[in-house]
């Protein structure tokens, strides 16, 4: 009998990037990516809804933290120890150390190609190992922004190749 596909929630303003991650995922079938382009309509999906995984754009509020606090107290049918992913324009170090301190384990800096965000999705979606405790392998970005060109990718470790 298969093994039931790992449930991943993908939170996004961008239709093309959401549809693109999720169709590509499905078809490898590395998980069952849902969609939701609002962290309000995130939160309304996770009160009903228990995920395996989540892949947060940080946006430019407090969204994304509200959300991923929720998670961590047990307000959401989600474990609180949920792996947790982060997407940015642009983090800075006190930011980055303040959702890793909520047990996110990864930033990835945008632009990166898609290849970069299904490997963090399978990551996700794997097993939890005590290597992949809150916090483990989430490199802080440099202080400075990620460019337009996307040349500045420190924050997720990957080449994205």
């Amino acid at each position: 009998m298969p093994h039931a596909q790992r449930q991943l929630l993908l939170v996004d303003p961008h239709s093309l990037f959401r549809r693109t991650v999720a169709l590509v995922a499905r078809q490898m079938q590395i998980a069952e990516v849902h969609e939701c382009s609002s962290h309000e309509a995130a939160q309304r999906l996770l009160e009903h809804q228990t995920m395996d995984g989540l892949l947060l754009d940080i946006g430019q509020g407090l969204d994304a933290l509200a959300l991923l606090q929720s998670v961590r107290a047990g307000a959401l049918r989600c474990s609180p120890g949920t792996p947790v992913a982060l997407t940015a324009e642009a983090c800075d170090v006190s930011t980055a150390q303040l959702y890793k301190e909520l047990g996110a384990r990864r930033i990835m800096l945008k632009p990166f190609k898609v290849k970069t965000a299904l490997e963090v999705i399978q990551d996700l979606a794997g097993p939890e190992t005590p290597a992949k405790s809150a916090g483990a392998g989430l490199t802080p970005p440099s202080a400075a922004p990620a460019t337009a060109s996307g040349a500045h990718n420190g924050a997720d470790g990957a080449s994205g190749g």
